[in-house]
């Protein structure tokens, strides 16, 4: 689907293209009204579901704050850290095989799958040492 180009929506993608790590729309929402935007939340919403529409970034599943945008949006799998509350990237090979397993054990129809993991992240761990 085409969609014409609108400046918030190229807002929040520049803005989502320089940030470090993967943000709720209303931590995007706050940090672009930081930066003197106007735009209010329910624009922020509209247009992440655009661009999620449009293949420009991923909506994950975070295990406490909902969801939270991906500019990555090749296929791969999350940490989840229990003491700082972070997704990180993980670089693992995407197996499109389990959609295929997974199908064959329970009848559906699998186009996809999403894995988190759980533990502490580097930076947690060397801050208790």
């Amino acid at each position: 689907m085409r969609r014409k180009s609108s400046k918030q929506r190229d807002r929040i993608m520049d803005f989502l293209q320089q940030a470090d790590g993967h943000l709720t729309a209303e931590e995007i929402y706050k940090n672009l009204q930081a930066q003197g935007e106007q735009i209010s939340l329910a624009t922020v919403y509209r247009n992440l579901g655009v661009l999620e529409e449009l293949n420009k970034i991923r909506r994950v599943a975070h295990p406490h704050d909902g969801y939270c945008y991906d500019k990555t949006t090749v296929p791969h799998h999350h940490l989840h850290c229990i003491r700082c509350n972070r997704l990180i990237d993980i670089d693992l090979p995407y197996d499109a095989s389990l959609n295929a397993r997974i199908a064959e054990q329970t009848g559906a129809e699998v186009v996809s799958h999403s894995i988190t993991v759980e533990g502490i992240c580097e930076h947690c761990r060397k801050m208790v040492k």
